[in-house]
């Protein structure tokens, strides 16, 4: 796979506050990644450093190979982003400020392109055509979507896109998302919404206090979890690596490997060649929210 998105032992501090913290990740073309942690983990700073808002203290952040710091306009050609609240003049309607956008950028854009975006994102003619101050905090999102697209990126940062939104605007703007994905955009969002996530992702960041707390993949489609209990968990682990199937920490000293239902009786058999003592095997019902949990144990709010 093509890594876009690369972070290597990024840190960020104000003054004695370590607020993001060596962190190490990457996203490939086409992914949609969900980076997830509490109020106060880093999250929102991580992602106003991929965009050069803020410089990192040190280590190196890299949009397609091209190192942010050193040449930013550079690496966020083809960038859009919705970072934090989206701003928009109240008294201009949602096409008016997207024309106001382009103009300020420089950018081209005709009035039916960006009608055609304004409406890919869940927002019909006449809702363009209101003053944003009559807008809901979800269809500003929506209008922030709509200005982000309209360079059609190639990458997207957002940061709680889905804030205000009702459920049937959310499965709209998930679902687009996930078009998007398929046509090569790669998407890197926050976001505490985590069903809404699970529906969409295909790899999952963790962060708490600034630090990385896992990385994963979501559970393979048609596969099932089941838990194990054995008495060398890094073991168990190289070995489904080398076997080809996905396993992360579970909760209390175990290992979740994803599995289709068929293949256990196999699974198992290789396990007992390999030597492995297993001590428990049993199916292991887990959902974004509990890995979540289970990954983050007691957070801490910093704020």
């Amino acid at each position: 796979m093509e890594t876009v998105i690369e972070l290597n032992q990024v840190s960020r501090s104000y003054g004695s506050r370590q607020v993001v913290d060596q962190i190490t990740f990457s996203v490939d073309k086409g992914e949609i990644c969900g980076f997830l942690g509490p109020n106060g983990a880093g999250k929102t700073t991580t992602l106003r450093m991929i965009l050069g808002l803020v410089r990192p203290t040190s280590g190196k952040i890299a949009i397609r190979g091209t190192d942010v710091a050193q040449a930013r306009a550079k690496a966020l050609v083809g960038v859009g982003a919705i970072i934090e609240e989206s701003k928009f003049y109240t008294y201009l309607t949602g096409l008016e400020n997207l024309q106001q956008a382009c103009r300020m950028r420089g950018m081209h854009a005709s009035r039916d392109h960006l009608l055609q975006k304004i409406a890919a994102v869940g927002l019909d003619g006449s809702a363009a055509l209101k003053r944003v101050g009559t807008y809901s905090l979800g269809m500003r999102q929506r209008l922030a979507l709509a200005l982000a697209l309209v360079q059609t990126p190639e990458v997207l940062i957002l940061d709680e896109p889905m804030n205000g939104m009702d459920p049937t605007a959310m499965r709209s703007f998930r679902e687009h998302l996930k078009e998007l994905a398929e046509q090569g955009v790669t998407i890197l969002l926050s976001s505490h919404l985590l069903a809404e996530v699970e529906q969409m992702a295909t790899r999952l960041v963790f962060i708490d206090q600034g630090r990385i707390k896992g990385i994963e993949k979501p559970q393979p489609i048609g596969n099932q979890w089941i838990l194990i209990r054995t008495e060398d968990n890094s073991a168990l682990r190289t070995h489904c690596a080398a076997w080809g199937y996905a396993a992360v920490a579970g909760p209390q000293d175990s290992v979740l490997v994803a599995i289709e239902r068929e293949a256990v009786p196999e699974f198992l058999r290789q396990c007992i060649l390999a030597n492995l003592l297993l001590f428990e095997v049993r199916p292991y019902q887990t959902s974004l929210e509990s890995r979540y949990l289970d990954i983050m144990g007691e957070v801490t709010v910093n704020g």
